[in-house]
């Protein structure tokens, strides 16, 4: 479960290297439009090439506080890990805020293990993972950086792993 507090404001804020100005409500309404639907597709990327104009060639992901992608060739390659080994995968929205220059989406992973993931053979176990990524979109409206939030443990636990106390003696 996470919880978060989001305070959007009409200030100028810094976009990338530099910062946009919204002083008319039409351009904020079609720019807030522009990155919800930059976001409904860069969750739901079936094709590596896809990604090719949703973010920028040095996008960065950090998964957990841990830096996991520095470009977008990373970045498809993590893709494929994962629509590999959940082809029927699905990433849903449970919430999504649009706060200038930046999104805040609380989502759902559903996707049954039936391929390669990783090291991992596939186990044909069902996974439903809650989780949450704070995006950041540059004055063209690509993603130059996804910090993402989930439980890997609960992950891990519904394809069959588990853990096992250390051994203290």
């Amino acid at each position: 479960m996470f919880i978060g507090c989001i305070s959007c404001k009409n200030d100028p804020k810094p976009l990338g290297n530099g910062a946009i100005l919204e002083n008319d409500d039409n351009q904020l309404v079609t720019k807030k439009s522009k990155l919800e639907s930059s976001i409904d597709a860069y969750l739901n990327i079936r094709d590596e090439e896809e990604i090719n104009d949703l973010v920028t060639d040095n996008f960065i992901r950090n998964m957990n506080g841990i830096p996991v992608v520095t470009n977008k060739s990373e970045l498809k390659a993590r893709i494929s890990l994962y629509t590999t080994g959940f082809p029927d995968h699905n990433i849903s929205l449970s919430n999504s805020n649009i706060c200038e220059n930046q999104g805040y989406v609380n989502w759902v992973f559903n996707g049954t293990h039936t391929g390669q993931f990783a090291d991992v053979i596939a186990t044909g176990k069902k996974v439903k993972i809650n989780g949450f990524s704070h995006l950041y979109f540059n004055e063209e409206g690509q993603i130059y950086q996804e910090d993402i939030f989930y439980n890997e443990l609960e992950f891990l636990q519904q394809l069959g792993y588990s853990l096992v106390a250390p051994i203290l003696e």
